[in-house]
This record gives structure tokens, C-alpha cells and sequence, in this order.
């Protein structure tokens, strides 16, 4: 069972690796398939964990860390669409300073 859900598991990682990498123009998209890939490496971890019986108190720190990282990211969407009024990135133009 275990190598049933790692396969499930590894076969939604690379469908999100390659969401972002086709996806890469739009940065609600990009935002997304991060995250998605955050999940897959949690439910690793998860199992793995408890397959050897380990403390999951690591998993706490991994998912606040993941967290934080989703908020910054939609925080700078915010601003990416009030400053542009779209997320392409294609728009965002880092010269303008």
C-alpha cells in the first residue's frame, strides 16, 4: 500500500513540475502548482515518517514554512494586479527602477 500512495504521490509532483513549467506566464498558476507541490512533499514525508516511526513534529515546521510561503506569494499577486491589473509576468517589467 505504501508504494501504491509514494507512485500516486510521485506522479502528481511531476503533473505539478510540469504545470509550472508550461503555466510559467501566469503567476496565479505558478503559485498554485507550488503549493500543490508542497502537499505532495508533505504526504511523503507523512509516510515516510510513519513508516519508520518517527516524530511528526517536523511535519508542523515544514507545513508553517509552507504557509508563510503561500501567503508572501499571494500577497505579491495582489500587488502584481494592482500595479498592473493583470498577472501575466510577461507584464512585469523589473528595469522600471
Amino acid at each position: 500500500m505504501f508504494e501504491y500512495n509514494f507512485n500516486l504521490s510521485f506522479m502528481f509532483f511531476l503533473m505539478s513540475c510540469f504545470m509550472f513549467s508550461f503555466f510559467y506566464k501566469h503567476l496565479l498558476l505558478t503559485l498554485i502548482s507550488l503549493e500543490f507541490m508542497m502537499i505532495n512533499i508533505l504526504f511523503n514525508m507523512y509516510m515516510s515518517f510513519m513508516m519508520l516511526k518517527m516524530n511528526l513534529i517536523i511535519l508542523s515546521f515544514f507545513l508553517t514554512i509552507s504557509v508563510c510561503e503561500s501567503i508572501i506569494g499571494l500577497s505579491l499577486l495582489v500587488f502584481l494586479v494592482r500595479i498592473s491589473g493583470n498577472d501575466f509576468m510577461k507584464s512585469l517589467n523589473l528595469m522600471k527602477w
